[in-house]
Order: C-alpha cells, then sequence, then structure tokens
C-alpha cells in the first residue's frame, strides 16, 4: 500500500506551542512529530498557527491560537482538523473547563482537534472523554507546583544576598559571580548571566554617582525639594544617569525608596502566581538581606521615608494645600503641572489629583483658571492612530515611543497600549517594522541621509577631486575615511554609483599600478619582518612568528 496522495488527504491546521518556562519540544520537534503523524494518518498540513515562547496559562498574548479559534469560529478556514502535539500544547489553564471551552468550539464549528502524541483517541468516547480531561488536570497542576519549586528557590538565592531580576536603582551595579563565589565581571543595562550556575550579587556604584545619591537625600530631606524639583535640578546640571534616559520623578524616588542605598536587599514584596492579581504580601514574608555597605546613613533614609509616607498619604489638610497653592500662585503669576511639581513647598500634582479629583477642581477652590490645553486625549478612531504612526515614520525614516510621546497631534502613549496592546503591534497593524534592530537601522540610514543633504553634488564631486589629487587615485574606501566627505553610500544614492560619480568629477577609477606594486612591496617587507626571528641563524629552519 503506498501512502495517499496530497489531493486525496484530509486538509488540517497545526498548532504549535513552545513556552519560555518549558521547553522540552522545540517548535521544529513539535512540527516533525505532527507532520509523520499527518502523513501516517491522511492528513495534509494547509496551515501553521504558532505561539513561539508563550505560557500556556492563559490565552493572553497567545496570537496564534486567538487567531485559530477566529478563523475557526467565523469559518474563514480551509481545513477540518487541528493537529496538536499533547493536551499541554493546547494549553495548561488553571480551569480545565476552559481548555474544554475553547476544544468544545472548534468540535462545534465542525472541525476536529487532533492529539497526535497521546496514547488515546480523541473520538468523544468514555475513555478519551476520562483521560484526556485528566491531561488537562495533570498539566495545570504541573504548573502549579513548577511555580512554587520556583518561588521557593528565589527566596532561598535572595536569603544569601543574590539577585532575583528585576531593575536595580542609581548607584548600585551587579556583579557576576562563579559558583566558587569569585567575581567574574560588572554586568551592564540589559546583560544577564549566561551559566546557571553563576549568580549576580549587588555592589555599590562609581563614586560619582554614590554623590550623587547622598545629594539627592539631601536635597529631599533637609533642603525639602521636591522628587520633579530634584529631577529638574540634575538634568540642568547634566548629571548623567545608569543609563540613556533623562532624571524624571519616578527615578528620584527609585533611589529614596530604595533599601539598597542602606546596603540591604528587600524581596518578595509583592507576588503575582500563574499570572494571576499581583497582591501584596505581609511583612513576616518579605525577606530583607545585607548585600552591602549603605550608600547613605540610615537616620537620613528614615526621614526620607517619613517624608514619602507623609505626601503619599496625603496627609496635607485640604486647606493647607490651597494655602499652599495660593502662595505659589501669589509668587508665580499663574499655575501649571511643571510649575507646582518644581515648587519645593507645594505637593506633588497627583497629590492635587487625588484630594481633589483633578487640578481643575483645586483651581476653581481658588478662583484660578488655568489656561485650556489642547485636548490629547480625546476618542481616536483606531485608523487615525495607525495613520499618525505612519506619518511620523514618513516624517523621521524610523519609529521610535519618545516620537509618538512628543508629536502634539497624538494622545499619550498609554492610549496606544491600551487600544493595540504593546507598540510592537501596533507598529505591526501600521505595517512598521516591529523590531529594534530594524528601527536602529532605518534611524541609521536617516542620519546617514541628512549628513549627506548637506552636501550640494558639486560639493561631494569636488571632494572626490580633492582626493584623487591627493592620493593620486580614488576609491570607496579613501572616500568613507574622509572626515569631510559623507559615507560613499551617500554617492551611490546621490549618484546611481560610484562609477558614475568618478565620471562626474573627471577622475580615473581604481589604484595606479605603481602604486598597487609600492603597497604590495611594503606588505611583503612587513611579513618578512614579523617573520623574522632574531634568536636563530639566518639557514637555521623555519621562522617562528614574534
Amino acid at each position: 500500500m503506498t501512502a495517499p496522495s496530497t489531493v486525496l488527504r484530509a486538509p488540517a491546521a497545526q498548532y504549535l506551542r513552545m513556552s519560555t518556562e518549558h521547553q522540552r519540544y522545540s517548535l521544529e520537534n513539535q512540527t516533525a512529530a505532527i507532520e509523520e503523524y499527518a502523513e501516517a494518518r491522511g492528513f495534509a498540513i494547509v496551515q501553521t498557527y504558532a505561539d513561539a515562547g508563550k505560557s500556556g496559562l492563559s490565552l493572553t498574548g497567545r496570537d496564534g491560537l486567538q487567531k485559530l479559534l477566529a478563523d475557526v469560529v467565523t469559518g474563514e478556514r480551509s481545513y477540518s482538523a487541528i493537529l496538536v502535539l499533547d493536551v499541554s500544547r493546547w494549553g495548561r489553564f488553571q480551569d480545565a473547563d476552559q481548555s474544554a471551552h475553547y476544544e468544545f468550539l472548534c468540535r462545534s464549528s465542525g472541525v476536529q482537534v487532533v492529539y497526535c502524541g497521546e496514547p488515546f483517541e480523541n473520538d468523544g468516547s468514555m475513555i478519551s472523554t476520562i483521560v484526556k480531561n485528566l491531561k488537562r488536570v495533570m498539566a495545570s497542576e504541573y504548573s502549579r507546583e513548577l511555580s512554587a519549586k520556583v518561588s521557593r528557590a528565589k527566596i532561598q538565592q535572595a536569603q544569601l544576598g543574590f539577585h532575583q531580576g528585576g531593575s536595580i536603582p542609581y548607584g548600585v551595579r551587579r556583579v557576576l559571580v562563579s559558583a566558587e563565589g569569585q567575581p567574574r565581571f560588572l554586568l551592564g543595562p540589559g546583560e544577564a548571566k549566561g551559566l546557571n550556575t553563576d549568580r549576580v550579587v549587588f555592589a555599590p556604584g562609581p563614586p560619582e554617582e554614590l554623590r550623587t545619591v547622598r545629594r539627592i537625600f539631601q536635597m529631599f530631606v533637609d533642603q525639602k525639594r521636591s522628587m520633579m524639583g530634584i529631577a529638574r535640578i540634575l538634568n540642568g546640571q547634566i548629571v548623567a544617569s545608569s543609563d540613556p534616559f533623562r532624571w524624571s520623578e519616578r527615578r528620584v524616588r527609585t533611589v529614596l525608596r530604595s533599601e539598597l542605598m542602606i546596603g540591604f536587599y528587600a524581596y518578595n514584596r509583592t507576588s503575582q502566581k500563574l499570572r494571576g492579581p499581583r497582591k501584596l504580601n505581609s511583612s513576616s514574608q518579605l525577606i530583607k538581606t545585607r548585600v552591602m555597605e549603605p550608600i547613605v546613613d540610615l537616620k537620613r533614609f528614615a526621614k526620607a521615608q517619613r517624608e514619602m509616607g507623609y505626601h503619599r498619604q496625603h496627609f496635607y489638610p485640604k486647606e493647607d494645600m490651597l494655602r499652599r497653592l495660593m502662595l505659589l500662585l501669589r509668587e508665580m503669576g499663574k499655575l501649571s503641572q511643571r510649575i507646582i511639581n518644581s515648587c519645593p513647598y507645594t505637593p506633588s500634582v497627583g497629590a492635587y489629583r487625588a484630594r481633589f479629583g483633578s487640578l481643575t477642581t483645586a483651581y476653581a477652590a481658588l478662583g484660578y483658571k488655568g489656561r485650556p490645553t489642547p485636548n490629547r486625549w480625546r476618542q481616536y478612531t483606531d485608523e487615525e492612530l495607525l495613520a499618525g504612526v505612519r506619518k511620523l515614520h514618513a516624517k523621521f525614516g524610523y519609529i521610535t515611543i519618545d516620537l509618538i510621546k512628543a508629536d502634539r497631534e497624538l494622545p499619550g502613549a498609554g492610549v496606544f497600549v491600551e487600544r493595540f496592546g504593546s507598540f510592537i503591534e501596533t507598529y505591526r497593524l501600521a505595517g512598521l517594522p516591529t523590531t529594534k534592530e530594524a528601527t536602529v537601522q532605518a534611524a541609521a540610514r536617516r542620519g546617514r541621509q541628512k549628513r549627506s543633504e548637506r552636501f550640494s553634488d558639486g560639493a561631494l564631486l569636488e571632494g572626490i577631486r580633492r582626493l584623487y589629487a591627493t592620493f593620486g587615485y580614488i576609491t570607496g574606501a579613501l572616500v568613507d575615511t574622509d572626515p569631510e566627505l559623507p559615507k560613499s553610500i551617500a554617492y551611490r544614492q546621490r549618484f546611481g554609483s560610484l562609477t558614475k560619480a568618478y565620471a562626474l568629477a573627471g577622475v580615473s577609477v581604481g589604484e595606479p599600478e605603481a602604486t598597487l606594486r609600492e603597497k604590495k612591496r611594503v606588505r611583503g617587507r612587513l611579513q618578512d619582518a614579523l617573520r623574522y626571528d632574531p634568536s636563530k641563524p639566518r639557514g637555521g629552519g623555519a621562522a617562528k612568528p614574534s
């Protein structure tokens, strides 16, 4: 018997999923196993849905499964079966009925779900129903057990003083150490350990950062400056931060609140199990470990925490808040978010909003009418948002979050995340590059284009003539190394090719034969010098490289 031909086979789709927490099966292995099953059972795979690096705990973020269910329910499909490796690839939902619900949607739409690697046929019989439900419970139980094991391991490592992920505040560095505790090197932003046996510990940052940290506490505790005011001072004096971002109220707050400033690593303040809601843990569950020498004095740190708690709990009476705001109005003649946050004796704008409901209400209590501001939070349609992103990309040649935030015709960044899920998804829907590398390359191309636009055609050709007169020949390498000219790619974009640019400049292409011979002689002498060993006689065997 020969295998059924493709024409006679039943059309089927395959669903692949690989979790970041459980990578026993790669997508390639799943594909091979499903193809072998399809070959033996007479299926022809006509479409593939995949979720690479996605957890099976929920449907959120699993674009492949969402697209599959949408195609099945709406009837926009050309297959009658869905092939999945096993029950756990379909999902590790904590509620087994959720997994059964999604399978029921497929079955009620006339599409059969087939598990290729399971020892039972998914034919609706009593045995298959019992075993399948047991497999679903086992898949969810595996996730619960794995989550508990990982949580216990992280708590144990935190008690030993090892970093368990997350960002670190300004003034602190991460150091990679071996299993024996020997330091290897400092980890930069975004870098992670490469070996499971390695560990990451904390260390104080450079002396200039430590001085800045102490200065932040001094301005906040002694000078009674607001966190926004401190950020403005640091930005105005061009105090470099530990990453490319500028100082902000949030970054200053992180420095003031972090217990690493007094040498303690605090872990397990909050927990989030199995993609559930994040909850605040009790004080008995909090892990505190001494990991390094303190950067600031303990008493000053405690004063900062009391001051922050005073602001955070809105202990200011309404009358006192209005009195401070009236003093600021008389002093400045007007009010705005920037003015309030920069003032050392008023609470922050967030405190006024929390206390009065809005800043406009606080202004009304003073009898002050602020300047009307453009409504950046009006209701935008999806197409308006995507068109605005495309317009920015067409203007700058690339797209970033900062460009979107700076555009006065678009709403804030939160609107895009709330509407489309993420900026990556926004770029994808707008038909734009979705990887960081593509964005960086586009920005670099735009930068080169801007630099080349400063040169006229005559200036570019005159640069070629200058190089030719200096060296006696012209090549693309000479153009690239000249600091007064743009790169050779600018010539290709302007004139079509370097050869055409050389012809327009009236110079010959390549290096003269005499120059090439001289270069060859120089290279030969250099190689002889490198091979020569003065410890051996001239005729004594092969020379060893120095």
